[in-house]
């Protein structure tokens, strides 16, 4: 013989109901999380090309020189721009000859050098900074800017 059965109780229903929406919130958000962090890489990708190669190999009162060159396209040679002190001062195609390039494995090709040469009026005495920078296509038809190198180069010019 047994009794009637106990009857659920309405309040402990309602909690694991509020349980399991819970759970249904934080896997949405979960998955909202990862939909953006993968449009973010995607874009970041093709924003700022991980694959430009290229060094800034001197830097005076005189001139700005280096070299620069997409991997992805070896046959072209890309646009640098230089700016000084964080403004622009020139533009430029990298396709000045650098067999060195070509003897240390860089590329098969030598023609992605690039000079900037600053007339002697164009800075003060004093310290200043050098940046270049590879325009490459974005994904929005305009163009971005990729820098050489993490840190602006640093010279001198004397009185």
């Amino acid at each position: 013989m047994s009794g009637p059965l106990p009857r659920p109780d309405p309040l402990l229903r309602g909690r694991q109901r509020s349980v399991g929406m819970l759970y249904l919130i934080i896997a949405k958000s979960m998955i909202e999380l990862l939909l953006l962090a993968g449009i973010a890489s995607y874009v970041g990708w093709f924003t700022f090309h991980p694959l430009i190669h290229g060094v800034i190999d001197t830097a005076s009162a005189e001139e700005v020189t280096g070299w620069a060159f997409n991997p992805e396209t070896p046959l072209a040679s890309v646009e640098v721009q230089l700016f000084l002190d964080g403004r622009f001062f020139a533009s430029r195609v990298a396709d000045q000859a650098r067999p060195d390039l070509v003897s240390a494995g860089v590329t098969t090709r030598p023609d992605h050098g690039y000079r900037f040469p600053i007339p002697p009026a164009a800075l003060t005495p004093g310290r200043h900074t050098a940046e270049v920078f590879v325009l490459q296509p974005a994904l929005s038809g305009y163009r971005t800017l990729v820098p050489l190198s993490k840190t602006p180069m640093s010279f001198a010019v004397d009185q």
